[in-house]
């Protein structure tokens, strides 16, 4: 995986992802990743700019944080379920809506987390 860094800060520009496999026939050149660290060599609109290889870590903490978005989102779009002035579900159904709202805040639990996530069914 690798990140595209502000040289001069460290801040990171993009999330970790996959340099594309024909970067250096793109260029017409081989050996482009060891190029990669300063990115001057291409114009003034990549001074200060290069490509770092990350560990899969720091890919999976930008996933955790996907999906913990995802989770919150979830539970926003079924507030509506649980909300006190609902009387349109009957005990039952408000039941599988607090069991599915609640297995959607113990998903980041789940041995796999992030990278492999069971998600829960959202009652019918």
């Amino acid at each position: 995986m690798w990140q595209l860094k502000k040289l001069s800060t460290g801040e990171t520009l993009n999330e970790p992802q996959k340099l594309p496999e024909n970067w250096g026939s793109i260029f017409g050149m081989s050996g482009i990743q060891d190029r990669l660290g300063d990115l001057s060599w291409l114009g003034d609109d990549y001074a200060d700019k290069g490509w770092f290889e990350v560990g899969e870590e720091a890919a999976l903490i930008m996933t955790a944080d996907e999906a913990n978005a995802t989770v919150e989102q979830m539970l926003k779009n079924t507030a509506w379920a649980v909300a006190s002035d609902n009387t349109n579900l009957t005990k039952e159904q408000f039941a599988h809506w607090m069991e599915y709202r609640r297995a959607l805040r113990e998903v980041h639990l789940q041995f796999g987390f992030p990278t492999n996530i069971v998600w829960p069914v959202e009652p019918a």
